[in-house]
């Protein structure tokens, strides 16, 4: 297996040690590491805005060191709990990673362009291009540093290798997973607005975390 299911490639880092003699046992303590996700600069300043009105809501309720990140990181947390007891089929969480990476991220389109070999000699090569037809050429990018276990990371490393049967060619990263996961959370309060009940459960989610 050699291919990569996030920056860190961890799951690939994992069976190189058992596969090279490094040792798999000293793995399974897992360790803290740093993961970057990109989420458009509008959604992560609704974010921002979000952590605010929690804090001016609930004030000492809510931890000095939440931020964005640690919202990113919970509802990841979240995610990953739905999995680990079977809340929805491999297909039907397939389905919403497809609906999520097609919604938020730009979509890649292949032409075939001719390209010279020699002075009269020519052949045809695929070549992949962002599609023009998604407007986002001048939309800012934010990138966010999110601390979490390995393990954690691994786990939906995993998981991405197990929805390959149903991700029809499509490839998905965890750090995809995380930023679809955190968008969908976004696109919920700007539907339907930024809810006492909503806060409220993040609150107490904080609370028992």
């Amino acid at each position: 297996m050699k291919k990569s299911y996030s920056a860190l490639n961890i799951l690939q880092e994992r069976l190189s040690a058992t596969t090279e003699g490094k040792g798999f046992f000293r793995h399974l303590m897992s360790t803290r590491r740093y993961i970057t996700i990109a989420v458009d600069y509008f959604e992560y300043v609704r974010g921002v805005i979000f952590v605010n009105d929690l804090r001016k809501n609930f004030g000492e309720e809510i931890p000095f060191q939440f931020d964005i990140a640690v919202l990113i990181h919970m509802l990841y947390k979240d995610f990953l709990t739905g999995v680990r007891k079977g809340s929805a089929p491999n297909e039907d969480i397939a389905r919403y990673l497809i609906r999520g990476k097609q919604q938020y991220f730009r979509s890649k389109i292949e032409k075939r362009v001719m390209k010279p070999l020699t002075k009269n000699l020519f052949q045809f090569e695929t070549v992949e291009e962002d599609d023009e037809a998604t407007p986002q050429k001048d939309k800012k990018t934010a990138f966010l540093e999110i601390r979490m276990h390995e393990n954690e990371i691994l786990r939906a490393e995993i998981l991405l290798n197990d929805l390959e049967i149903h991700l029809n060619g499509l490839e998905i990263s965890v750090e995809e997973v995380m930023a679809i996961v955190y968008l969908d959370f976004i696109s919920n309060i700007k539907v339907n607005g930024n809810s006492l009940k909503l806060q409220k459960n993040i609150v107490a989610h904080l609370k028992h975390a």
